[in-house]
């Protein structure tokens, strides 16, 4: 049986070179403060306080290059590159920066800073199967396709749908592959599981956590916060219930 690859295979892409144009202000999302620190800060720690990556790329928009630091105390180093036009293009931009012995990818939003401890162990071990995987939710709302005028269309069965979050972890020379595929097509994809089912590889569905939200409002920004300060208040307890709320 093929088992977990080593951190030192395993390399962690973060980008975060958006405008975050559903959170408008003077200071983009991923720059902003959460519980007193850059909300960037916190999605690199818990990157690194998971030990499943031995190395980082952070991709930034060129805006902000030189004016964010790196969090102090991090054990695992991290690069800085430039971000693209396209989230694909700044993934492929952080690939291109991983060291060579980095065989596994784990693509990690920057603006989800409550990454669950183990799930990165959890998608790498669901990536194993077939080379891919992508922490998801199920579906438990019931959904409504509109039609004109914004009235209801139809009802949509909601037993094989999920919602992607990430991390999404894939072999490296997978996913190069699968960018160099689209880049040739001229295809387009909102995350890196899309590009790789576009290369026929099968993406294993791993359950991730509703604590992981991507931060992409102000509500959003202050639901972190609440979370944060109920951790920070249950200490070690919370860890087990994180996943739940």
């Amino acid at each position: 049986m093929t088992s977990i690859p080593p951190p030192e295979k395993v390399g962690a892409v973060v980008p975060a070179a958006g405008l975050g144009e559903r959170m408008p202000g003077p200071v983009a999302k991923q720059f902003r403060l959460l519980a007193g620190i850059p909300l960037l800060h916190h999605t690199l720690l818990r990157l690194a306080a998971d030990g499943r990556v031995g190395s980082i790329v952070l991709v930034l928009p060129p805006s902000g290059m030189d004016s964010f630091e790196v969090p102090e105390g991090l054990t695992v180093s991290v690069r800085v590159v430039a971000g693209g036009a396209r989230r694909q293009d700044s993934v492929a931009n952080g690939l291109a920066a991983l060291p060579e012995g980095a065989e596994w990818v784990a693509v990690h939003d920057g603006a989800r800073p409550l990454l669950p401890s183990g799930l990165i162990e959890a998608c790498l071990a669901g990536a194993l199967e077939s080379g891919a995987s992508i922490a998801a939710l199920p579906v438990s709302d019931t959904l409504k396709r509109a039609g004109s005028g914004d009235f209801v269309a139809e009802t949509v069965p909601r037993e094989s749908l999920w919602l992607a979050q990430t991390p999404q972890v894939a072999r490296r020379d997978l996913l190069e592959r699968a960018m160099r595929l689209a880049a040739e097509n001229d295809f387009q994809a909102t995350d890196e599981a899309a590009l790789l089912e576009a290369a026929g590889v099968r993406v294993k569905l791993v359950p991730g956590a509703r604590s992981n939200l991507k931060i992409t409002t102000p509500g959003d920004l202050a639901w972190a916060e609440s979370f944060l300060a109920r951790r920070e208040a249950a200490g070690a307890a919370f860890v087990a219930s994180e996943g739940a709320d």
